[in-house]
Protein backbone atom coordinates (compact mmCIF):
# COMPACT_ATOMS: atom_id res chain seq x y z
CA UNK A 1 0.00 0.00 0.00
CA UNK A 2 2.75 2.39 1.02
CA UNK A 3 4.75 1.48 -2.08
CA UNK A 4 1.72 2.05 -4.29
CA UNK A 5 1.11 5.46 -2.70
CA UNK A 6 4.74 6.50 -3.32
CA UNK A 7 4.47 5.39 -6.92
CA UNK A 8 1.38 7.57 -7.35
CA UNK A 9 3.20 10.55 -5.84
CA UNK A 10 6.17 9.99 -8.16
CA UNK A 11 3.86 9.75 -11.17
CA UNK A 12 2.13 13.02 -10.23
CA UNK A 13 5.50 14.75 -9.78
CA UNK A 14 6.66 13.46 -13.14
CA UNK A 15 3.49 14.74 -14.79
CA UNK A 16 3.96 18.16 -13.18
CA UNK A 17 7.60 18.22 -14.27
CA UNK A 18 6.55 17.24 -17.77
CA UNK A 19 4.03 20.08 -17.91
CA UNK A 20 6.54 22.60 -16.61
CA UNK A 21 9.15 21.43 -19.09
CA UNK A 22 6.63 21.60 -21.90
CA UNK A 23 5.71 25.14 -20.95
CA UNK A 24 9.34 26.18 -20.85
CA UNK A 25 9.86 24.80 -24.34
CA UNK A 26 6.84 26.53 -25.81
CA UNK A 27 7.26 29.49 -28.12
CA UNK A 28 7.03 33.00 -26.79
CA UNK A 29 3.70 33.90 -25.29
CA UNK A 30 1.40 36.00 -27.41
CA UNK A 31 2.42 39.65 -27.23
CA UNK A 32 -0.05 41.54 -29.43
CA UNK A 33 0.23 45.17 -30.42
CA UNK A 34 -1.70 47.24 -27.83
CA UNK A 35 -3.61 49.04 -30.58
CA UNK A 36 -5.46 47.69 -33.60
CA UNK A 37 -2.79 48.20 -36.23
CA UNK A 38 -1.28 46.87 -39.44
CA UNK A 39 1.94 45.04 -38.56
CA UNK A 40 5.04 45.60 -40.71
CA UNK A 41 8.42 43.92 -40.21
CA UNK A 42 11.66 45.86 -40.74
CA UNK A 43 14.63 43.59 -41.48
CA UNK A 44 18.08 43.74 -43.05
CA UNK A 45 21.34 45.45 -42.20
CA UNK A 46 22.60 48.89 -41.18
CA UNK A 47 20.63 51.09 -43.57
CA UNK A 48 17.51 49.45 -42.21
CA UNK A 49 18.39 49.72 -38.53
CA UNK A 50 19.40 53.28 -39.33
CA UNK A 51 22.49 55.46 -39.35
CA UNK A 52 21.01 58.83 -40.24
CA UNK A 53 22.75 61.30 -37.91
CA UNK A 54 20.20 64.10 -37.60
CA UNK A 55 17.95 63.25 -34.62
CA UNK A 56 14.19 62.90 -35.11
CA UNK A 57 12.35 61.66 -32.02
CA UNK A 58 8.78 62.70 -32.81
CA UNK A 59 6.12 60.13 -31.89
CA UNK A 60 2.52 59.40 -32.82
CA UNK A 61 0.16 57.41 -30.55
CA UNK A 62 -1.03 55.47 -33.59
CA UNK A 63 2.45 54.20 -34.49
CA UNK A 64 3.81 51.56 -32.12
CA UNK A 65 6.86 49.32 -32.22
CA UNK A 66 7.83 46.02 -30.67
CA UNK A 67 11.26 46.93 -29.31
CA UNK A 68 14.08 44.41 -29.41
CA UNK A 69 13.51 44.08 -25.66
CA UNK A 70 10.09 42.60 -26.62
CA UNK A 71 8.05 45.47 -25.16
CA UNK A 72 5.54 47.47 -27.18
CA UNK A 73 6.18 51.21 -26.97
CA UNK A 74 5.49 54.33 -29.01
CA UNK A 75 7.67 54.12 -32.10
CA UNK A 76 10.54 56.57 -31.93
CA UNK A 77 13.95 56.81 -33.57
CA UNK A 78 16.15 54.92 -33.21
CA UNK A 79 13.84 51.96 -33.78
CA UNK A 80 16.53 49.30 -33.47
CA UNK A 81 17.95 49.24 -29.93
CA UNK A 82 20.28 46.38 -30.75
CA UNK A 83 22.15 46.50 -27.44
CA UNK A 84 18.88 45.95 -25.58
CA UNK A 85 17.83 42.91 -27.62
CA UNK A 86 16.73 39.93 -25.56
CA UNK A 87 17.23 37.43 -28.39
CA UNK A 88 20.76 35.94 -28.09
CA UNK A 89 21.16 36.26 -31.88
CA UNK A 90 21.88 39.98 -31.57
CA UNK A 91 24.62 39.65 -28.97
CA UNK A 92 26.17 36.79 -30.95
CA UNK A 93 26.12 38.93 -34.09
CA UNK A 94 27.61 41.95 -32.31
CA UNK A 95 30.38 39.80 -30.86
CA UNK A 96 31.31 38.90 -34.44
CA UNK A 97 31.88 42.55 -35.39
CA UNK A 98 35.53 43.07 -36.48
CA UNK A 99 36.35 45.38 -33.55
CA UNK A 100 35.24 42.73 -31.04
CA UNK A 101 36.69 39.59 -32.61
CA UNK A 102 40.14 39.97 -31.07
CA UNK A 103 38.86 40.78 -27.58
CA UNK A 104 38.30 38.21 -24.85
CA UNK A 105 34.67 37.16 -24.68
CA UNK A 106 34.28 38.26 -21.08
CA UNK A 107 35.58 41.75 -21.89
CA UNK A 108 33.21 41.95 -24.84
CA UNK A 109 30.28 40.94 -22.64
CA UNK A 110 31.25 43.57 -20.08
CA UNK A 111 31.35 46.25 -22.76
CA UNK A 112 28.02 45.12 -24.18
CA UNK A 113 26.49 45.22 -20.71
CA UNK A 114 27.65 48.84 -20.35
CA UNK A 115 26.19 49.73 -23.74
CA UNK A 116 22.92 48.05 -22.76
CA UNK A 117 22.62 50.26 -19.71
CA UNK A 118 23.59 53.35 -21.71
CA UNK A 119 21.02 52.50 -24.37
CA UNK A 120 18.26 52.12 -21.79
CA UNK A 121 18.92 55.70 -20.68
CA UNK A 122 19.59 57.13 -24.15
CA UNK A 123 18.96 54.65 -26.98
CA UNK A 124 22.00 53.95 -29.15
CA UNK A 125 21.34 54.06 -32.87
CA UNK A 126 20.50 56.25 -35.84
CA UNK A 127 17.62 57.10 -38.14
CA UNK A 128 16.22 54.56 -40.60
CA UNK A 129 13.21 54.54 -42.97
CA UNK A 130 10.70 52.82 -40.68
CA UNK A 131 9.18 55.83 -38.92
CA UNK A 132 8.70 57.76 -42.16
CA UNK A 133 7.14 54.74 -43.83
CA UNK A 134 4.67 54.39 -40.97
CA UNK A 135 3.82 58.10 -40.87
CA UNK A 136 2.99 58.19 -44.57
CA UNK A 137 0.86 55.03 -44.43
CA UNK A 138 -1.07 56.42 -41.47
CA UNK A 139 -1.52 59.80 -43.13
CA UNK A 140 -2.72 58.39 -46.45
CA UNK A 141 -4.75 55.35 -45.31
CA UNK A 142 -5.79 56.19 -41.77
CA UNK A 143 -4.48 52.80 -40.64
CA UNK A 144 -2.44 52.71 -37.39
CA UNK A 145 0.90 50.92 -37.76
CA UNK A 146 2.79 48.47 -35.57
CA UNK A 147 6.46 48.05 -36.48
CA UNK A 148 8.62 45.03 -35.65
CA UNK A 149 12.28 46.11 -36.02
CA UNK A 150 14.61 43.15 -36.63
CA UNK A 151 17.59 44.59 -38.52
CA UNK A 152 21.22 44.72 -37.48
CA UNK A 153 24.18 46.28 -39.27
CA UNK A 154 26.82 44.41 -41.23
CA UNK A 155 24.80 41.22 -41.62
CA UNK A 156 24.92 38.88 -44.59
CA UNK A 157 22.37 36.58 -46.20
CA UNK A 158 24.20 33.71 -44.56
CA UNK A 159 23.48 35.20 -41.13
CA UNK A 160 19.79 35.53 -42.06
CA UNK A 161 19.66 32.00 -43.43
CA UNK A 162 16.32 30.33 -42.56
CA UNK A 163 18.21 27.06 -42.02
CA UNK A 164 19.26 28.57 -38.68
CA UNK A 165 15.66 28.46 -37.46
CA UNK A 166 16.14 25.31 -35.30
CA UNK A 167 18.50 27.44 -33.19
CA UNK A 168 15.50 29.53 -32.17
CA UNK A 169 16.30 33.01 -30.89
CA UNK A 170 20.01 32.31 -31.29
CA UNK A 171 19.62 32.87 -35.05
CA UNK A 172 18.54 36.15 -36.61
CA UNK A 173 15.93 34.37 -38.70
CA UNK A 174 14.58 32.40 -35.75
CA UNK A 175 14.41 35.53 -33.60
CA UNK A 176 12.54 37.41 -36.33
CA UNK A 177 9.95 34.64 -36.83
CA UNK A 178 9.53 34.29 -33.07
CA UNK A 179 8.80 38.02 -32.72
CA UNK A 180 6.39 37.98 -35.66
CA UNK A 181 4.43 35.06 -34.23
CA UNK A 182 4.35 36.52 -30.73
CA UNK A 183 2.99 39.82 -32.01
CA UNK A 184 0.37 38.80 -34.53
CA UNK A 185 -0.94 35.85 -36.50
CA UNK A 186 -1.25 38.09 -39.56
CA UNK A 187 1.29 40.67 -40.65
CA UNK A 188 0.77 43.16 -43.44
CA UNK A 189 4.19 42.85 -45.01
CA UNK A 190 7.98 42.85 -44.72
CA UNK A 191 10.44 45.57 -45.73
CA UNK A 192 13.90 44.17 -46.54
CA UNK A 193 16.97 46.41 -46.90
CA UNK A 194 20.18 44.40 -47.22
CA UNK A 195 22.88 43.47 -49.71
CA UNK A 196 25.75 45.87 -49.05
CA UNK A 197 27.68 43.14 -47.22
CA UNK A 198 27.67 40.82 -50.24
CA UNK A 199 28.48 43.70 -52.59
CA UNK A 200 31.44 44.80 -50.45
CA UNK A 201 32.82 41.28 -50.12
CA UNK A 202 32.12 40.23 -53.71
CA UNK A 203 30.18 37.17 -52.53
CA UNK A 204 27.29 37.59 -54.95
CA UNK A 205 27.08 34.16 -56.58
CA UNK A 206 24.28 32.84 -54.37
CA UNK A 207 22.58 36.13 -53.54
CA UNK A 208 19.52 35.64 -55.75
CA UNK A 209 18.84 32.09 -54.54
CA UNK A 210 19.45 33.08 -50.92
CA UNK A 211 17.03 36.00 -51.14
CA UNK A 212 14.32 33.92 -52.80
CA UNK A 213 14.83 31.19 -50.20
CA UNK A 214 14.48 33.73 -47.41
CA UNK A 215 11.26 35.19 -48.83
CA UNK A 216 9.73 31.80 -49.54
CA UNK A 217 10.55 30.47 -46.08
CA UNK A 218 9.20 33.55 -44.29
CA UNK A 219 5.93 33.17 -46.18
CA UNK A 220 5.74 29.51 -45.26
CA UNK A 221 6.57 30.08 -41.59
CA UNK A 222 4.02 32.87 -41.13
CA UNK A 223 1.39 30.94 -43.07
CA UNK A 224 0.90 33.50 -45.83
CA UNK A 225 2.06 32.49 -49.33
CA UNK A 226 1.05 35.91 -50.66
CA UNK A 227 2.83 37.99 -48.00
CA UNK A 228 4.00 41.27 -49.58
CA UNK A 229 7.74 41.91 -49.48
CA UNK A 230 9.18 45.32 -50.38
CA UNK A 231 12.91 45.28 -51.15
CA UNK A 232 15.09 48.38 -51.09
CA UNK A 233 17.68 48.28 -53.86
CA UNK A 234 21.07 49.08 -52.35
CA UNK A 235 22.52 52.49 -53.05
CA UNK A 236 25.97 54.04 -53.18
CA UNK A 237 29.22 53.11 -51.49
CA UNK A 238 31.18 56.34 -51.34
CA UNK A 239 34.61 55.02 -52.11
CA UNK A 240 36.66 54.29 -55.22
CA UNK A 241 37.24 50.54 -55.18
CA UNK A 242 37.38 48.86 -58.61
CA UNK A 243 37.21 45.38 -57.07
CA UNK A 244 33.74 46.19 -55.71
CA UNK A 245 32.35 47.91 -58.81
CA UNK A 246 31.01 44.78 -60.46
CA UNK A 247 29.58 43.23 -57.28
CA UNK A 248 27.55 46.36 -56.46
CA UNK A 249 26.12 46.25 -59.99
CA UNK A 250 25.36 42.54 -59.66
CA UNK A 251 23.47 42.89 -56.37
CA UNK A 252 21.44 45.85 -57.65
CA UNK A 253 20.49 43.97 -60.82
CA UNK A 254 19.46 40.88 -58.85
CA UNK A 255 17.25 43.02 -56.65
CA UNK A 256 15.68 44.66 -59.70
CA UNK A 257 14.96 41.39 -61.49
CA UNK A 258 13.78 39.45 -58.47
CA UNK A 259 10.41 41.22 -58.51
CA UNK A 260 9.51 38.94 -61.43
CA UNK A 261 10.65 35.73 -59.73
CA UNK A 262 7.83 35.46 -57.17
CA UNK A 263 4.50 37.22 -56.74
CA UNK A 264 4.00 40.19 -54.42
CA UNK A 265 7.66 41.22 -54.38
CA UNK A 266 8.21 44.92 -54.95
CA UNK A 267 11.27 47.14 -55.04
CA UNK A 268 12.20 50.78 -54.51
CA UNK A 269 15.47 52.51 -55.29
CA UNK A 270 17.73 54.29 -52.80
CA UNK A 271 20.69 54.97 -55.06
CA UNK A 272 19.98 58.68 -55.57
CA UNK A 273 19.58 59.49 -51.86
CA UNK A 274 22.15 61.53 -49.87
CA UNK A 275 24.56 59.81 -47.47
CA UNK A 276 25.89 60.71 -44.03
CA UNK A 277 29.10 58.69 -44.46
CA UNK A 278 30.55 56.15 -46.88
CA UNK A 279 27.41 54.00 -47.23
CA UNK A 280 24.62 55.09 -44.86
CA UNK A 281 21.62 57.10 -46.03
CA UNK A 282 21.19 60.41 -44.20
CA UNK A 283 18.13 61.35 -42.17
CA UNK A 284 16.80 63.48 -45.05
CA UNK A 285 17.38 60.57 -47.41
CA UNK A 286 15.61 58.17 -45.05
CA UNK A 287 12.59 60.48 -44.96
CA UNK A 288 12.34 60.25 -48.75
CA UNK A 289 12.99 56.51 -48.72
CA UNK A 290 10.33 55.82 -46.08
CA UNK A 291 7.79 57.70 -48.18
CA UNK A 292 8.86 55.81 -51.32
CA UNK A 293 8.35 52.46 -49.62
CA UNK A 294 4.98 53.62 -48.26
CA UNK A 295 3.84 54.78 -51.69
CA UNK A 296 4.53 51.31 -53.13
CA UNK A 297 2.66 49.73 -50.21
CA UNK A 298 -0.30 52.08 -50.67
CA UNK A 299 -0.57 51.12 -54.34
CA UNK A 300 0.04 47.37 -54.20
CA UNK A 301 -0.79 46.29 -50.63
CA UNK A 302 -3.53 48.75 -49.65
CA UNK A 303 -4.78 48.97 -53.25
CA UNK A 304 -5.31 52.72 -53.06
CA UNK A 305 -5.38 54.83 -56.21
CA UNK A 306 -3.25 57.84 -57.10
CA UNK A 307 -0.05 56.62 -55.45
CA UNK A 308 3.36 55.78 -56.87
CA UNK A 309 3.95 52.65 -58.92
CA UNK A 310 6.94 50.41 -59.21
CA UNK A 311 9.26 51.77 -61.90
CA UNK A 312 11.18 49.44 -64.20
CA UNK A 313 12.78 49.51 -67.62
CA UNK A 314 10.42 48.17 -70.28
CA UNK A 315 12.23 48.64 -73.59
CA UNK A 316 15.39 49.85 -75.34
CA UNK A 317 15.32 50.70 -79.05
CA UNK A 318 18.01 52.08 -81.33
CA UNK A 319 16.98 55.21 -83.24
CA UNK A 320 18.61 57.86 -85.44
CA UNK A 321 17.98 61.57 -85.03
CA UNK A 322 16.53 63.08 -88.22
CA UNK A 323 18.37 66.39 -87.85
CA UNK A 324 21.84 65.47 -86.57
CA UNK A 325 22.04 61.90 -87.80
CA UNK A 326 23.19 60.83 -84.32
CA UNK A 327 22.30 57.39 -83.03
CA UNK A 328 20.43 57.27 -79.76
CA UNK A 329 18.87 54.69 -77.48
CA UNK A 330 15.18 55.26 -76.82
CA UNK A 331 14.25 54.01 -73.34
CA UNK A 332 10.76 53.57 -71.99
CA UNK A 333 9.90 52.83 -68.34
CA UNK A 334 6.79 51.34 -66.80
CA UNK A 335 5.30 52.60 -63.54
CA UNK A 336 6.22 56.26 -63.99
CA UNK A 337 3.76 58.55 -62.22
CA UNK A 338 3.44 61.91 -63.94
CA UNK A 339 6.68 62.28 -65.84
CA UNK A 340 10.40 61.69 -65.46
CA UNK A 341 12.33 64.62 -64.06
CA UNK A 342 15.63 65.49 -62.42
CA UNK A 343 17.53 68.23 -60.69
CA UNK A 344 20.38 69.20 -62.99
CA UNK A 345 21.61 67.09 -65.89
CA UNK A 346 20.13 63.57 -66.09
CA UNK A 347 22.73 60.86 -65.56
CA UNK A 348 24.33 58.21 -65.09
CA UNK A 349 24.27 55.81 -68.00
CA UNK A 350 27.31 53.90 -69.19
CA UNK A 351 27.76 52.10 -72.49
CA UNK A 352 29.97 49.04 -72.55
CA UNK A 353 31.32 47.07 -75.49
CA UNK A 354 31.77 43.36 -74.77
CA UNK A 355 31.23 44.24 -71.11
CA UNK A 356 33.93 46.91 -70.94
CA UNK A 357 33.75 50.75 -71.17
CA UNK A 358 35.47 52.35 -74.17
CA UNK A 359 36.23 56.02 -74.65
CA UNK A 360 35.15 55.97 -78.31
CA UNK A 361 31.65 54.64 -77.54
CA UNK A 362 29.92 56.51 -74.75
CA UNK A 363 26.55 57.95 -73.79
CA UNK A 364 27.34 61.53 -74.69
CA UNK A 365 24.02 63.15 -73.78
CA UNK A 366 20.76 62.25 -72.05
CA UNK A 367 17.47 63.98 -72.84
CA UNK A 368 13.90 63.51 -71.70
CA UNK A 369 11.66 62.31 -74.52
CA UNK A 370 9.24 65.12 -75.36
CA UNK A 371 6.77 62.63 -76.81
CA UNK A 372 6.87 60.22 -73.85
CA UNK A 373 6.74 61.34 -70.19
CA UNK A 374 8.23 57.96 -69.25
CA UNK A 375 10.94 58.02 -71.89
CA UNK A 376 14.61 59.00 -72.24
CA UNK A 377 16.90 59.50 -75.20
CA UNK A 378 20.52 58.44 -74.77
CA UNK A 379 22.66 59.90 -77.57
CA UNK A 380 25.76 57.88 -78.44
CA UNK A 381 29.13 59.19 -79.56
CA UNK A 382 29.24 56.39 -82.10
CA UNK A 383 27.53 53.15 -83.03
CA UNK A 384 29.43 50.18 -81.53
CA UNK A 385 30.55 47.46 -83.92
CA UNK A 386 30.42 44.67 -81.33
CA UNK A 387 27.91 43.32 -78.78
CA UNK A 388 27.18 46.12 -76.33
CA UNK A 389 25.45 46.64 -73.02
CA UNK A 390 23.94 49.47 -71.02
CA UNK A 391 24.33 50.13 -67.29
CA UNK A 392 22.38 52.66 -65.28
CA UNK A 393 24.13 53.37 -61.99
CA UNK A 394 27.59 51.91 -62.65
CA UNK A 395 30.16 50.99 -60.02
CA UNK A 396 30.05 51.78 -56.32
CA UNK A 397 29.27 55.48 -56.28
CA UNK A 398 27.32 56.79 -59.29
CA UNK A 399 25.60 60.16 -59.27
CA UNK A 400 21.89 59.44 -59.80
CA UNK A 401 19.14 62.00 -60.01
CA UNK A 402 16.19 60.82 -62.16
CA UNK A 403 12.81 60.38 -60.45
CA UNK A 404 9.16 60.65 -61.37
CA UNK A 405 6.70 63.25 -60.14
CA UNK A 406 6.18 61.25 -56.90
CA UNK A 407 9.95 61.32 -56.18
CA UNK A 408 10.14 57.62 -56.98
CA UNK A 409 13.63 56.92 -58.32
CA UNK A 410 14.47 54.89 -61.41
CA UNK A 411 16.21 51.73 -60.22
CA UNK A 412 19.76 51.00 -61.23
CA UNK A 413 20.04 48.29 -63.88
CA UNK A 414 22.45 46.41 -66.10
CA UNK A 415 24.34 44.96 -67.76
CA UNK A 416 21.51 44.90 -70.34
CA UNK A 417 22.17 44.02 -74.00
CA UNK A 418 21.29 46.80 -76.41
CA UNK A 419 20.14 46.48 -80.03
CA UNK A 420 22.65 47.74 -82.59
CA UNK A 421 20.07 48.26 -85.33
Amino acid sequence: MKKSFLCCIQLILLLILFELTGLSQQKKSINPCPISADIWVLAGQSNMDGNGRTPDTLTNPQIMMLGLDDHWVLAKNPLHHIYEAVAPAYELTIMGFPWYREMEKEKVREELAKKREESRIRPIGGVGPGIYFARHILEQSGRPIGLIPCGIGGTTMDQWNPDGKPGGDSSLYGAMISRIKSASNKIKGIIWYQGESEAMSGLTKNYENDLLHLIGTIRKDVGDPDLPVIIVQIGCFNIHNPSMDKSFEVVREIQRKIINQQKNIYMVSSIDLPLDDWVHVSTEGQKRLGKRIAEIALSYVYNLKNHAKQIDLESIKMRKDDITGSNYLLLHFTGVSGSLTCCGRPSQFELRVNGEPRYDYVVAKVEFDRDDPAGLKLFLSGLPNAPSQLVFGPATNPFMNITDTFDNGIPAFGLIDIPLK
